[in-house]
């Protein structure tokens, strides 16, 4: 004889399960969008403090500028420029870097008083560290190129250092920090 069928709820789902269908659907959502798999990236310094620590994982999404260019407030990543690796030479084509951009193709950057400004506007960074300790001089950014910085502009190693950025050596866009699991999220909250 059959035995009648009877439905028993089920457990309550954990963390670990609700993260992974989470981040599943993520990367099932992103490579839907955007056409090619995210890569996960682990970070080795702490020039992107507070918004990213030593020791995060994130999803890096290499195909974002494929049909658009980055925006101010996009954390990139990229490869060393020419002038990083003449400063140091470890720096090769097989390391990825990051760094938020913030100077645009064509405009007029400096650092004065702890400011950033942009076409001598200042410019509101609240995701900031702490106020830069440098000065800059008013530059123009060429076509095809960008400023970069770390969020924790006192201790990054970034355009202040080497100069700018070209567009070519920009490889995707950071999305969101997967682990550990109380900073899962967005990092443009």
């Amino acid at each position: 004889m059959f035995e009648p069928f009877s439905l028993r709820r089920s457990p309550k789902p954990t963390w670990k399960y609700r993260l992974s269908f989470l981040l599943s659907w993520t990367l099932a959502l992103n490579y839907g969008c955007v056409g090619q798999m995210p890569k996960a990236l682990s970070i080795a310094s702490g020039s992107m403090e507070p918004t990213l620590e030593v020791k995060d994982r994130i999803y890096m999404t290499p195909a974002t500028y494929n049909d658009r260019s980055p925006q101010r407030g996009d954390i990139v990543t990229f490869t060393p420029p020419p002038a990083m690796a003449e400063i140091n030479p470890v720096w090769s084509d097989d390391i990825l870097i990051l760094s938020r951009v913030v100077g645009l193709p064509g405009e007029t950057f400096e650092v004065s008083e702890g400011q950033t400004l942009i076409n001598q506007v200042p410019l509101q960074e609240p995701y900031v560290k702490a106020p830069a300790a440098y000065t800059l001089e008013p530059v123009v950014i060429p076509e095809d190129a960008y400023v970069v910085l770390g969020d924790n502009r006192n201790n990054a190693f970034d355009s202040i250092a080497w100069g700018f950025l070209p567009e070519k050596n920009i490889t995707g866009k950071v999305q969101i920090i997967y682990w550990p699991p109380g900073r899962f999220g967005s990092v443009y909250d």
